[in-house]
C-alpha cells in the first residue's frame, strides 16, 4: 500500500469520523465553511486559483479532484490537509492560516461522506418563520421560546428575574436613556397589577425621549456630524436631519419608509420637504473644504463613502472590499460593487431652505448650484467668495443639507484598482448578484431603496433585527453584526434571528387583549396622541423643532405603532416584554464555567453607558437636565485646550442658560475635535459608519468623571437637590440619593458607610458636604452601568 494511503488510512483511526446520522449532520454554513473560508479561499477561493483548484465552487472542486462526495478517503482536500507534514507540502501553507485541527478535520471528513454539499450561505436565503419550540421552563414570549429550549439543549437553565427596581432603571435607560424619577420607581414598587411593567414600558415607549435614545444609534449608523472634516472642518447644517430622525422613531414611521425617505426621498412623487430633509442621511460624509484638492476625487470619495454606508446599514455587507478587486470571500465582484455605486454616482449635494422668504430660498438655490460648479472646475477663489456670501444668508434662513438626483445621469465606469482616473467597464446601477436578479431598465436610488426593503429580501430584515437585540443584550444573535457574509459569525440562535426578522416585517396576529401573560406576546404598544400619522401628514410632531415645517404623505394604510409591518416600537417590546430581557445580570459558577460569554443568554448582560448618556443621567440625577428636544447643535464646557492639538481654528463658544444641559446628542460635534467625554467614553468617530461602539475601561474615565469640572457641577446640584427635595433627616436623604441615582434603596452597610463620610466632610465644610456625597455617588461603578 502506497505510504499516503497508509497515513490516511490511520489518520481514520486517530481521528473517527462522526457517523453520519440525521441528528448529527454536519452544517456546511456553521461548521465548514468557517474552515475553508479562513484556511483555502485566499489561495484556492472567488479570487485566485493556484494551481488552477477553486475550492469555494462545488463542481469545479469536484471536477478538480479536491472533493469525492461520499468517499473522503479518495478527496485529495483530506490528504493535503491531513498528510503532508513538510511545510512546503501541507496545507493550508505556513503563514496563510493554522495547520487544522482534529476535530475540524474530522468534520470535514464527516461533510464529503454526507455528500459534501454547498448550500446557499444562510445570510443570502430568505428567512422563514421557524415553528417555536416547547421548552420545560415556562416562556412569558416567543423570544424566550428558543432561547430557553437551547439552554436547556446544553444542560443549563435562565436566571431568575432581576428585582423590580433593576428592572424599571434598565428598561428606561434602555428606550429612554434617562434615569426613572423616584416617583416613577415609587409607582412601579407599589403597583400589584398583571400589567404594572407593560405599563411602564408603554409610558416609555410614548415618551418624547424614546426618540432621542434610539436615534444615537442610528446617527452612529448615518456617521452625522456638525462639522465637514478634514483640516479645515468647517461647520455644516445639517442638524434638521437629526430632528427628523428623532420625530420618525418618536412617530413609528415604519422602518420600510424610514428606509426609502433616507435613501431616496428626494426621488418620491410629489416630495415634501421633509422627505428631502430624510435625505441628509447621505450627506453626513466628511467633505474636504481644502483649497487646491481636485474636487472630484473627493466627490468621488463621497460617493464610495455612500456605497459602503448603504451596504453596511442595510445589507450587513463589507461591500467596500471589492471597492479595488473582486472580494476575497463573498459573492461581491468588482463589477457588482461599480454597480452598487452608479446608484449614487448621480447625487447632487444642494442646500435647502427649510423656510424664509421666496427670495432667500432662491438665493440659496442659485449659490448652492454656483458653489458646486466652482468645485467641480476647481475655481477655489470662487468657491471661498460663493460660501461666504451664502452663509450670510443662511445666517437669516434655516437650511439642511440634502441629496438630490442630477437631470442626466452621469456615466459610471469600473476604476481600476479603485483609482478613479482608471476606467474599467462601464456599469449601469444593479443590484449584488448574489442577492438576486436586477430587472431591466435603467433603475434609481428610489428602486434600490424599494428593493432594501421588499419582501423576501434576505438581508435588509435580519441585519436590523440583529442590531436591535444588540442595543438590549450588549451583542447581536449575529456576533458580527456588521459582517452577515462569508466571513462573519453563525448566528447563536439563528431560528430566533429568523422569527424576529419574518415578525419585525410581518407579525402574527396579537392572540390576546391581555399583553405579557404567559405565554402570550405582549400588546403593541399604543401610539402617541400625536403619533406616527400625525408625522406622516405633516403635523407638528410633539418633540421635534423642524416639523413645524415638514410635512409628508401618509404611509401605506395599517403600519406602525399599531402593532403591523416593520414598527420598531413594537420590536422593541417584545424584546423588552421578554423574561430573557428580564433576567437578572449576576454572574453564576455554571453558565461562567460553560457560557462565559453569555453567548446563550442564560442571564442579561451588564453594559456600561455610552458617552452621551453618561452625560445624560448625570444631568437627570442632578435636576439640571433641560427636556428640549431638538434644535441646534450646543456647545458645553470643556477645557479650552482641546482645539491646541488639531489644525481647527473654530472657537468653542460655551453655551448658557438652558442650552448649557441639554443632552449628549445636541452636543455639537466637531469631526477633528470632539468633545472630551466623546472620545474619553469611546463615541463614534463620524468619520465612517459605525454598527457597535468600542467599549474601552481606562484610569481616564475614572478621572473624568471625578475631576472633569462639568460632573462637579453635577454633583454639586444632586447635593443642593437632595437637601432640598429628601427627607429632613440624614438616613432619609442617603435613601433619597440612592432612589435618584440607582433607582433602588441602599443597603444597612451603605448606609453607615455614608453617613461615615458625610459626618467627615460636614467637620472640614458643612455647606459641601452633600454635594462631596453627591459626587460620590456619582463616581460609582453602578451609576454609569446597566445592570
Amino acid at each position: 500500500m502506497p505510504l499516503a494511503r497508509l497515513l490516511f488510512a490511520v489518520s481514520a483511526v486517530l481521528f473517527p469520523t462522526i457517523p453520519a446520522t440525521a441528528e448529527e449532520k454536519v452544517d456546511f454554513a456553521r461548521d465548514i465553511r468557517p474552515i475553508l473560508s479562513n484556511a483555502c479561499f485566499k489561495c484556492h477561493g472567488p479570487a485566485t486559483q493556484k494551481a488552477k483548484l477553486r475550492l469555494d465552487d462545488r463542481a469545479a472542486a469536484i471536477t478538480q479532484g479536491a472533493l469525492t462526495p461520499g468517499k473522503h478517503a479518495d478527496s485529495e482536500l483530506l490528504r493535503r490537509a491531513l498528510l503532508a507534514d513538510d511545510d512546503d507540502g501541507r496545507m493550508p501553507p505556513p503563514g496563510v492560516a493554522e495547520r487544522l485541527t482534529a476535530d475540524q478535520i474530522a468534520k470535514l471528513k464527516t461533510w464529503i461522506d454526507q455528500g459534501a454539499e454547498y448550500p446557499p450561505h444562510w445570510a443570502f436565503v430568505a428567512p422563514k418563520r421557524p415553528t417555536p419550540p416547547d421548552p420545560k421552563h415556562p416562556p412569558l414570549n416567543t423570544i424566550d421560546r428558543f432561547v430557553f429550549a437551547r439552554l436547556e439543549k446544553d444542560g443549563l437553565a435562565p436566571s431568575p428575574e432581576a428585582d423590580r427596581a433593576t428592572l424599571i432603571r434598565r428598561v428606561t435607560l434602555d428606550l429612554t436613556g434617562l434615569l426613572p424619577a423616584p416617583k416613577e420607581v415609587e409607582d412601579f414598587l407599589n403597583d400589584d397589577s398583571p400589567r404594572a411593567y407593560e405599563n411602564v414600558v408603554d409610558r416609555l415607549l410614548a415618551s418624547p425621549h424614546y426618540g432621542e435614545r434610539q436615534a444615537r444609534h442610528w446617527l452612529d449608523l448615518a456617521r452625522y456630524a456638525d462639522s465637514n472634516g478634514y483640516t479645515i472642518d468647517g461647520p455644516r447644517h445639517v442638524w434638521a436631519y437629526r430632528d427628523w430622525v428623532i420625530s420618525a422613531l418618536n412617530a413609528d414611521l415604519p422602518f420600510d419608509q424610514f428606509t426609502i425617505e433616507q435613501l431616496a426621498g428626494d426621488l418620491l412623487p410629489n416630495a415634501t420637504l421633509q422627505q428631502k430633509v430624510a435625505t441628509g442621511f447621505h450627506r453626513n460624509t466628511p467633505f474636504n473644504e481644502e483649497g487646491g484638492t481636485d474636487a472630484e476625487q473627493f466627490r468621488v470619495e463621497r460617493t464610495v463613502d455612500r456605497a459602503n454606508t448603504t451596504a453596511a446599514v442595510w445589507l450587513g455587507l463589507t461591500a467596500g472590499c471589492a471597492q479595488c478587486h473582486d472580494h476575497k470571500y463573498d459573492p461581491v465582484s468588482q463589477k457588482d460593487y461599480y454597480r452598487l455605486y452608479a446608484f449614487f454616482d448621480s447625487c447632487d449635494e444642494p442646500t435647502l431652505a427649510l423656510g424664509g422668504s421666496p427670495e432667500a430660498e432662491k438665493r440659496i438655490a442659485e449659490l448652492s448650484a454656483k458653489l458646486a460648479s466652482a468645485r467641480l472646475v476647481g475655481a477655489d477663489d470662487e468657491a471661498k467668495k460663493l460660501i461666504e456670501e451664502l452663509k450670510k444668508v443662511q445666517s437669516q434662513v434655516p437650511t439642511t443639507l440634502v441629496i438630490r438626483e442630477r437631470p442626466k445621469p452621469r456615466q459610471t465606469f469600473v476604476q481600476v484598482r479603485g483609482d478613479f482616473l482608471r476606467k474599467g467597464d462601464e456599469v449601469q446601477p444593479a443590484y449584488p448578484a448574489a442577492l438576486g436578479a436586477t430587472p431591466a431598465g435603467r433603475l434609481t436610488r428610489l428602486d434600490l431603496a424599494k428593493w432594501l426593503v421588499s419582501a423576501n429580501h434576505p438581508l435588509t430584515a435580519r441585519v436590523t433585527v440583529n442590531r436591535e437585540w444588540q442595543k438590549f443584550f450588549g451583542r447581536g444573535l449575529v456576533e458580527t453584526e456588521n459582517d452577515f457574509g462569508l466571513q462573519g459569525n453563525f448566528p447563536t440562535h439563528s431560528e430566533l434571528l429568523d422569527w424576529l426578522a419574518v415578525e419585525f416585517q410581518e407579525p402574527t396576529p396579537n392572540p390576546s387583549p391581555k399583553g405579557g401573560e404567559q405565554g402570550e406576546e405582549p400588546t403593541p404598544p399604543a401610539p402617541l396622541p400625536e403619533g406616527r400619522a400625525e408625522f406622516a401628514r405633516g403635523a407638528s410632531a410633539p418633540t421635534a423643532s423642524v416639523n413645524e415645517r415638514v410635512s409628508g404623505p401618509p404611509p401605506p394604510s395599517g403600519r406602525g405603532a399599531g402593532g403591523v409591518g416593520w414598527s420598531f416600537k413594537r420590536l422593541h417590546k417584545l424584546i423588552v416584554m421578554s423574561a430573557t430581557y428580564k433576567q437578572s445580570s449576576a454572574a453564576r459558577h455554571d453558565l461562567t464555567e460553560r457560557d462565559p460569554r453569555n453567548l446563550l443568554l442564560g442571564r442579561q448582560t451588564r453594559l456600561r453607558l455610552e458617552a452621551e448618556i453618561i452625560r445624560d443621567v448625570s444631568l437627570s440625577a442632578s435636576g439640571l437636565l433641560n427636556p428640549k428636544v431638538g434644535g441646534p447643535g450646543v456647545f458645553p464646557p470643556q477645557p479650552k485646550e482641546v482645539f491646541a492639538f488639531t489644525q481647527s481654528n473654530h472657537p468653542w463658544v460655551e453655551s448658557t442658560g438652558p442650552d448649557r444641559y441639554r443632552r449628549g446628542m445636541y452636543t455639537f460635534i466637531w469631526r477633528q475635535s470632539q468633545h472630551p467625554l466623546l472620545t474619553t467614553f469611546d463615541a463614534a468617530d463620524a468619520q465612517t459608519v459605525c454598527t457597535k461602539r468600542n467599549r474601552s475601561n481606562t484610569p481616564l474615565q475614572a478621572l473624568h468623571m471625578a475631576n472633569d469640572p462639568v460632573f462637579v457641577e453635577f454633583a454639586t446640584a444632586l447635593g443642593t437637590r437632595i437637601e432640598a427635595e429628601g427627607p429632613s433627616d440624614d438616613a432619609g436623604r442617603i435613601a433619597f440619593a440612592y432612589r435618584v441615582c440607582f433607582a433602588r434603596e441602599p443597603s444597612t452597610a451603605e448606609v453607615a458607610r455614608v453617613q461615615t463620610y458625610l459626618d467627615a466632610k460636614r467637620k472640614a465644610d458643612p455647606k459641601t458636604a452633600w454635594a462631596a456625597v453627591a459626587r460620590v455617588l456619582m463616581n460609582v461603578d453602578e451609576f454609569i452601568t446597566r445592570e
